[in-house]
């Protein structure tokens, strides 16, 4: 029992309508109507507009004659054939361009709808409220399928054998109270407090070894923040350094001793000074392009670099050149001046 309560309990409206659905503009005849209705043996049809929205249900209720005695007739008539018969009576179908044009003027409206995800239970509900006999199933608006009280018959009774004549109002309510019982017994079942799990000597939850990963996330995300914090000081510690400082004669000296080993192991370039990209005016962009003016961002010991090469190196054939030596997180970090000679 209780495993049919959860099922009626998780099914949605899509897993119990009939699908496709024929429907019917409003603008056709009732004629075309009757005979689709009699062509399909249903007792009603959705109308829609030209998006698949919904405007009514006409069904054979809404089907009016002149008199009583036409009207039996054609009832006569209707379920005849409804029940398996192959005559369709010419007469009752003109009968119907006598009493109405079109489906607008007869469909019952509005339709009683609901989305495709709306719970089963949640049908049953609006159905047995209103007493009707189907209720549209909607997607983004547009008519999907239909739901019938058959249909949720055989969903809240499978056990029943199913019916060989309509389903009436009482046998649905019937049903769905049935329904709507195990539903309830199934909810103070789930609303139990389930027994207090037996933790092994030693053991642990997996709760607190969660807990345990997230002190240490926790704890290697303050270290990095720590070490990130501290490299930045000292990075800005370096570039205030650098912007007051200049390249001295000894350093020059030690560059050209540099310069002299590196050629003797087949080297045509040696690396003369690295520094943070932050010595330059744009962040390092214009070396990263490389653009020709990256001369012009320099600043501090960079630019002082650059001009001594330009005043004592050029002149004796050296070439200077420039690139972004490391992307720290994908952007420049530090640049880097270099010494060549060539081949």
């Amino acid at each position: 029992m209780l495993d049919l309560a959860h099922s009626i309990s998780e099914k949605r409206a899509r897993d119990v309508m009939t699908t496709p659905v024929v429907t019917i503009g409003p603008d056709e005849t009732a004629r075309a109507a009757a005979e689709a209705m009699l062509r399909l043996r249903v007792s009603g049809l959705p109308v829609v507009d030209a998006e698949g929205r919904p405007l009514g249900v006409v069904s054979e209720g809404d089907f009016r004659f002149a008199d009583a005695a036409t009207r039996q007739r054609q009832r006569e008539a209707w379920v005849k054939i409804l029940s398996g018969g192959q005559d369709m009576a010419g007469e009752y179908l003109d009968t119907l361009d006598r009493e109405a044009e079109t489906v607008r003027q007869i469909m019952a409206r509005p339709a009683l709808s609901v989305d495709e995800d709306a719970p089963v239970s949640e049908v049953g509900d609006l159905m047995g409220a209103h007493r009707v006999k189907r209720i549209l199933v909607l997607r983004a608006g547009a008519v999907v399928g239909v739901v019938t009280r058959a249909d949720l018959l055989r969903f809240f009774a499978p056990e029943e054998p199913a019916p060989s004549r309509p389903v009436t109002p009482e046998v649905f309510d019937a049903a769905r109270q049935e329904a709507r019982f195990r539903l309830k017994q199934l909810k103070r079942a789930e609303a139990a407090p389930p027994a207090a799990p037996k933790i092994p000597e030693g053991g642990a939850t997996a709760a607190e070894l969660k807990a345990m990963v997230n002190q240490f996330e926790q704890s290697k995300s303050r270290v990095k923040d720590d070490a990130q914090r501290q490299a930045k000081e000292k990075r800005d510690e370096l570039v205030k350094e650098l912007l007051a400082s200049r390249f001295s004669d000894q350093e020059l000296a030690h560059l050209m001793t540099l310069a002299r080993e590196a050629a003797r192991r087949g080297e045509t370039g040696v690396a003369a000074l690295t520094f943070p990209t932050a010595l330059c005016t744009d962040g390092g962009r214009a070396i990263n392009l490389p653009d020709p003016q990256w001369p012009a961002t320099l600043q501090g010991k960079a630019a002082d670099f650059f001009l001594r090469w330009d005043k004592d190196l050029r002149p004796l054939g050296f070439a200077l050149s420039a690139r972004i030596a490391t992307f720290p997180d994908g952007f420049p970090g530090d640049a880097e001046l270099s010494l060549v000679w060539g081949r």
